[in-house]
């Protein structure tokens, strides 16, 4: 076993940990609503672990040896299109021009302020989080498809920043995240070498 090898296994584990720590808050006594504090925490740590399962992809997509593409043959079913769900995992988060949706959305009237907040979509994406890190090879190929295309067409390095705010995050889950940039980093040295 390689170094990188065993260092991703440790920061797979330490990320499904925090997950099954973060659908125990959340899922603590089984009600269908969970208070705006607790909402809180677990939109905090989805977004936390959601950054450090991609960065994980990284180091095991970089690890994936990728045959040369066949050329692709056109299917006989061109009209259906893959629908995802809205609070399903992306490989890379989308940034794109808004096209007007704020201001769409300041029209609507704002409802008041509830006590509480539904578990049920927090649990979701937590579900989701913990399939994704059962089994990372589907999405490692995706992401190591998607760097050899970027690669490819000549686009820049992928920048992978230190991670902020990890004051309130236990120490293991904080130690991975302060160590995946550098990770990253290394996987990622040989993106313009040309010889």
């Amino acid at each position: 076993m390689t170094q990188p090898t065993s260092f991703i296994e440790e920061g797979i584990a330490a990320v499904r940990d925090a997950v099954v720590e973060t659908m125990d808050r959340v899922n603590v006594d089984f009600r269908t609503d969970v208070t705006q504090a607790v909402a809180r925490y677990a939109r905090r740590q989805i977004k936390l672990l959601e950054t450090m399962l991609r960065r994980l992809l990284v180091l095991i997509a970089a690890e994936i040896e990728l045959a040369p593409a066949a050329p692709a043959e056109p299917s006989a079913s061109k009209g259906t299109s893959r629908h995802t769900n809205a609070s399903a995992f992306q490989l890379v988060p989308s940034r794109g021009p808004d096209n007007g949706m704020v201001e769409r959305l300041r029209e609507i009237p704002a409802e008041p302020a509830r006590p509480n907040t539904a578990s049920a979509p927090l649990l979701h994406r937590l579900g989701v989080l913990l399939r994704h890190l059962d089994n990372p090879e589907p999405l490692a190929r995706r992401m190591a498809h998607m760097l050899s295309a970027a690669s490819a067409d000549g686009d820049p390095r992928p920048h992978v920043p230190p991670q902020s705010g990890l004051t309130r995050v236990p120490p293991r889950l904080a130690l991975m995240a302060h160590a995946l940039p550098v990770h990253t980093d290394e996987a990622l040295r040989k993106w313009f070498d040309t010889s």
